[in-house]
């Protein structure tokens, strides 16, 4: 760890505040949707729009807030995206303008954006190698509290005459990370001497990073087994309530056990890290996957029982624990120079790889179960694709193909 950073725990502690408040934006308020769309008098639907527009913020701010922060450094970016975001949720509390309140959701997309990034480049930037990836895994397991607790907030707050503190809520957590952020949060990597930020130095950074193969093959890794917990969040609500007629009750307890599953495997791993290397708890993670989606689809074939189909998408899910984080840090310590234009690219890569495999999946949905477990099993099979790719073994193989044509 750096030696500037006298203050470990609060630190990551703040990063882990830093890192949740995109998922508490989005969960808070779930349960508030019917209540908002009786306030602004229109259709639900069109409440589902604030989410589309706040994930909208989130993808394109990350673009440009990472080679921003390369330039001018970590926390002068950070400062501002936490400002600006503490004002829009103070302005959704306020506004009875639904129009207005789309655009204040885009706005605070743009400026959570800064969060996403920024405490994924300071972590590369304070710790390496193992370390690095169990203080990721860290952060990971406090992402993973955030499903859990947030709907259980707002649904104890979704009335008529409360459901506004829920952005209060928002703007308190921000400011505690801003306040974090001002007091212990380290610098991490200086900026240029110039602090100009231009077109070709945006172009630079993420050329630099598509060049290279580490970063490509863990950011792809990374970014597919992602979309796997989206297709499974996509495709859960149809295929446990309709088809396996779980109530709502029955589907959040089940949705909550995922959500654990993912922490324990996450704790075992910050284990697991003091004694092997990180791409081999990955890779075991991946093929303990590729089983596990093999055996999930033998059980929709075969009409297995419920119980047998559920534990085994647990198993599933839960080594996602292991796979984020580590990832997280092979790619980001591939290129510790432009790692806030690395960390942006990821990020925007993670949206739209989930924005596509959820489309695809919409496309296949047949009243069964099978497009969500394919789905799964299939980004599993792509990811470990990437690995291997990474590895050498893929491209020996290509090599070995041609010189034998």
């Amino acid at each position: 760890m750096s030696k500037i950073n006298p203050h470990p725990l609060l630190t990551t502690l703040t990063l882990g505040i830093l890192t949740a408040i995109g998922s508490i934006s989005i969960d808070m308020y779930l349960p508030a949707f019917g209540v908002m769309s009786d306030y602004f008098k229109v259709p639900m639907v069109r409440i589902e729009s604030t989410i589309t527009l706040f994930l909208f913020g989130m993808s394109f701010g990350q673009l440009f807030i990472g080679p921003l922060s390369d330039v001018w450094g970590r926390k002068m970016p950070l400062r501002i995206g936490l400002a600006i975001y503490i004002i829009c949720s103070v302005c959704c509390i306020l506004t009875s303008s639904f129009t207005l309140l789309l655009g204040l959701r885009f706005l605070q997309g743009l400026a959570g954006s800064s969060c996403q990034v920024i405490s994924r480049a300071l972590v590369n930037d304070l710790y390496k190698g193992r370390n690095a990836a169990h203080v990721f895994t860290l952060l990971q397991i406090l992402m993973g509290v955030s499903p859990i607790l947030a709907p259980m907030i707002g649904g104890m707050l979704a009335e008529e005459s409360t459901w506004k503190f829920l952005f209060l809520i928002m703007a308190i957590i921000s400011g505690i990370g801003l306040l974090g952020c001002l007091t212990v949060l380290p610098d991490g990597k200086p900026g240029t001497e110039s602090k100009v930020l231009s077109f070709q130095t945006i172009r630079n950074g993420y050329l630099q990073c598509i060049k290279s193969p580490s970063f490509v093959n863990y950011a792809l890794v990374r970014a597919v087994s992602n979309s796997a917990a989206f297709a499974m969040i996509t495709g859960s609500p149809f295929v446990f309530t309709n088809i396996y007629s779980l109530t709502k009750k029955q589907f959040g307890f089940t949705f909550s056990l995922f959500a654990v599953g993912i922490i324990c495997a996450g704790l075992i791993n910050t284990r697991l890290l003091k004694h092997f290397e990180i791409q081999v708890i990955t890779k075991f993670a991946l093929i303990c996957q590729l089983i596990t989606g093999a055996t999930m689809v033998l059980i929709i074939y075969f009409n297995g029982p419920f119980p047998l189909l559920l534990g085994f998408t647990f198993i599933f899910l839960a080594m996602l624990g292991p796979i984020l984080p580590n990832t997280t840090a092979l790619y980001l310590a591939s290129l510790p120079t432009v790692s806030g234009s690395a960390s942006a690219l990821i990020g925007s890569l993670s949206y739209l790889s989930a924005f596509l495999i959820t489309s695809i999946l919409s496309l296949l949905h047949n009243n069964t179960a099978y497009p969500m477990i394919f789905t799964m099993w299939t980004c599993t099979i792509i990811a470990f694709g990437c690995l291997l790719y990474k590895n050498g073994r893929i491209r020996y193989f290509f090599s070995a193909y041609k010189s034998r044509n």
